[in-house]
């Protein structure tokens, strides 16, 4: 009889938690959804954060251009007007002060100059650009392998500062010094330290394209990825209901470590958002035979560099913005 009624204690105990977790989590949910319908710059393209944060997109989507293995001309015109309307009305609204509009500028002035290089005539962007002299052009750094990898082993400050973004990839990743980063890449803290992070290498090429396909942001070097890594977390993890952002906080941390084991042992990576609609994300796990309890939180292309190639600039915004201090 004792034992009957711990059972049924833990019974009641298990459904009640069950209850709370779910109405916790209700309300969670509901909290981010109204404070991003009232804050997400998508909806809100008048306020300042939401207009530079498009520029920003707008001027790396050329930077990518700039930068890729087989750039051909001309390319990225409609983009490239599309940036120069973006800043003039940002211009108009803001004021021209604002480290991204201007960055914006310096990388229309290096498409600009790459074109007319190759004798492409683009008067409008040439009328946008004669308006703002001061300006520079903000070239994409050309790089040699060793030279972008000579900080491997500095100290902190100067490593981190050497790890960049790259989309250029000779090969797929060598299994050795992929699995040594793997084996740095759990050491990132982790919430109570459950662990959530996952992650699958992905190297049968038929599989990296559909994925890739799945995603959309790798035209023009994606047939060029001979590894994938696909970062997940275990919402099996996860033990209350307001602990809804843990699987991507801790999926996050977990990358950022990968990505900076990747630098440490000379590889070349590119870290993909999984932005997508719930049809991609249901096709992506089926295809990689993922665990229901698993979220993607990012993939990760990387490989063997070759000797040489180019990087976007694409400079941080300065500390005063970063860390603002009252």
């Amino acid at each position: 009889m004792r034992e009957l009624l711990r059972r049924v204690k833990r019974a009641v105990e298990a459904r009640a938690l069950r209850r709370r977790v779910l109405r916790d989590a209700r309300r969670a949910f509901r909290y981010d959804r109204e404070r991003f319908e009232r804050h997400a710059g998508a909806l809100h393209l008048s306020r300042r954060a939401g207009a530079a944060a498009q520029i920003a997109m707008g001027a790396h989507v050329l930077e990518k251009g700039l930068t890729m293995p087989r750039r051909r001309l001309p390319f990225g015109e409609k983009a490239a007007l599309h940036l120069a309307r973006l800043v003039e009305a940002f211009e108009r609204r803001f004021g021209g002060d604002d480290p991204q509009a201007r960055h914006a500028v310096g990388v229309l002035r290096q498409w600009r100059a790459v074109h007319a290089d190759a004798g492409v005539a683009t008067p409008r962007v040439d009328a946008f650009l004669a308006a703002r002299p001061d300006i520079p052009a903000a070239p994409q750094p050309h790089v040699t392998r060793a030279d972008f990898f000579a900080a491997k082993d500095a100290p902190f400050a100067e490593f981190a500062a050497s790890r960049h973004v790259v989309r250029h990839f000779a090969g797929p990743a060598p299994r050795d010094r992929l699995d040594a980063a793997l084996r740095l890449a759990p050491l990132a803290p982790s919430a109570c330290n459950r662990q959530h992070a996952r992650v699958r290498v992905v190297e049968d090429a038929e599989t990296i394209r559909a994925v890739l396909a799945m995603q959309g942001g790798t035209r023009g070097f994606g047939d060029d990825v001979g590894t994938l890594l696909v970062v997940t977390a275990d919402l099996s993890c996860v033990r209350w209901g307001w602990e809804r952002h843990d699987v991507w906080t801790n999926g996050g941390l977990f990358a950022m470590n990968l990505c900076y084991a990747l630098h440490h042992n000379a590889l070349a990576h590119c870290i993909l958002h999984w932005s997508v609609p719930p049809s991609a994300d249901r096709a992506a796990r089926a295809l990689l035979a993922l665990p229901e309890s698993e979220e993607i939180v990012l993939l990760i292309a990387c490989g063997e560099p070759p000797e040489e190639f180019d990087v976007a600039s694409s400079p941080r915004l300065p500390p005063d913005l970063v860390a603002p201090r009252p």
